[in-house]
């Protein structure tokens, strides 16, 4: 978990236990009907007591569940909308348990009072459990809030889809696959990957909105609001929103063309080289590499059975395509020439797969391709994104 969301949940809690500790307090020490002092005289009834230690342990205690209430809300950037999972309960159970605090509270004040009716008179003071109850919904609100607050930062962390910050405003949704489990939150879906890669080439500041497939919580109505197809990533940079891996690429490396690692190139024709083995990973590499992901990565972690003769038919083609790529680097350092490009950007998560996979024995005996690669994963950014995905650069 985020050092972020620790350290709110912690002054969450804490108050939470402030909140419930001086509530208990003030039911030790509230006004008992025997400390009410009753006199009559003629026709008139008196009733009086002196101000107890509940009355202002019920104000703190209330003072500590609006303290925890209000962080909550701010920190989760929803003050007063419905959004997330439990906000309207977390609202309720504050709401109840403020009032029955404040009441209390309230009803331990210095009391004197005469009533004309010596045979009907009221002489109220708290009930047994009345600050009893107040401390245990304020446990509960402090829970809700905890998890109101959780859900909507996180949405359960897993590199899913909702938002992320890119440079003061925007955001960029994600998802993620089981694989692997391993590391914490960690950022594994190749999509994801090829966006938060130009992030960190780019020197871009970011942060992630998780979101979790396998509960389709991409299917949701307000991720179809950023991403009408259901997938990862989206983004939302300010007002703008945009969907798809690699358009948020470029659109980032055309924003952000005057800092970071220069991923276009340098002049039209460059430019055009790099779209040209840009489009080569889009049509003929990705379409053989996913596949092979799915069958050889991604089902076995879900239990279900690889596809072996369609694998080794997406094989056969594959080397096909290495070939050429073989042929390429030959003369280039990198695919769009000498330097790195999105060209070689946005082959690195499929490729990370696949290396992973019997398919590295196929890069390996193609020299120029297997020093293109180790060149590629020694990059610090991508040493960066495989810590967030949980493996070793």
């Amino acid at each position: 978990m985020e050092k972020r969301k620790v350290v709110m949940c912690g002054v969450l809690s804490l108050l939470g236990l402030l909140s419930a500790l001086t509530a208990f307090a003030a039911e030790a020490t509230k006004v008992k009907k025997s400390q009410a002092n009753v006199t009559t005289s003629g026709s008139l009834t008196r009733c009086s007591y002196h101000r107890s230690p509940a009355y202002n342990l019920g104000f703190a205690s209330a003072v500590f569940l609006m303290m925890a209430q209000i962080i909550a809300s701010v920190g989760s950037g929803c003050f007063c909308c419905r959004k997330g999972p439990a906000p309207s309960r977390s609202k309720f159970t504050f709401v109840i348990a403020f009032l029955v605090l404040l009441s209390g509270a309230a009803l331990n004040d210095e009391h004197a009072e005469e009533a004309a009716f010596p045979d009907a008179y009221f002489c109220y003071t708290v009930g047994t459990g009345v600050f009893s109850t107040g401390s245990v919904l304020s446990l509960v609100t402090i829970a809700l809030g905890i998890v109101y607050y959780l859900c909507l930062n996180s949405s359960n962390q897993n590199v899913g889809v909702t938002r992320t910050v890119a440079n003061q405003g925007g955001g960029i949704a994600m998802g993620q696959p089981q694989i692997p489990e391993r590391g914490e939150d960690p950022v594994t879906a190749a999509c994801p990957q090829r966006v938060l890669l130009c992030f960190l080439e780019k020197e871009i500041e970011f942060e992630i909105v998780h979101v979790d497939l396998d509960t389709l919580e991409q299917k949701k109505p307000e991720h179809l609001l950023r991403q009408p197809f259901g997938q990862v990533p989206a983004i939302e940079d300010g007002d703008f929103k945009l969907f798809e891996s690699r358009a948020i690429a470029r659109y980032y490396a055309t924003k952000y063309s005057n800092q970071g690692t220069n991923l276009l190139g340098k002049s039209l024709e460059h430019r055009a080289i790099v779209d040209q083995w840009a489009d080569v990973e889009t049509h003929y590499f990705n379409v053989l590499a996913f596949p092979i992901v799915l069958n050889l990565v991604i089902k076995p972690r879900l239990g279900e059975e690889c596809d072996a003769v369609l694998v080794e038919e997406l094989k056969a083609k594959l080397g096909v395509v290495l070939d050429i790529y073989e042929n390429r680097l030959a003369s280039n350092r990198f695919l769009a020439g000498d330097e790195f490009t999105m060209a070689d950007l946005t082959h690195m998560p499929a490729m990370g797969y696949l290396m992973r996979t019997d398919v590295n024995q196929m890069v390996k005996a193609r020299v120029n391709m297997n020093r293109w690669w180790e060149e590629l994963t020694a990059r610090p950014a991508w040493k960066k994104l495989m810590k967030m995905a949980g493996f070793e650069a």
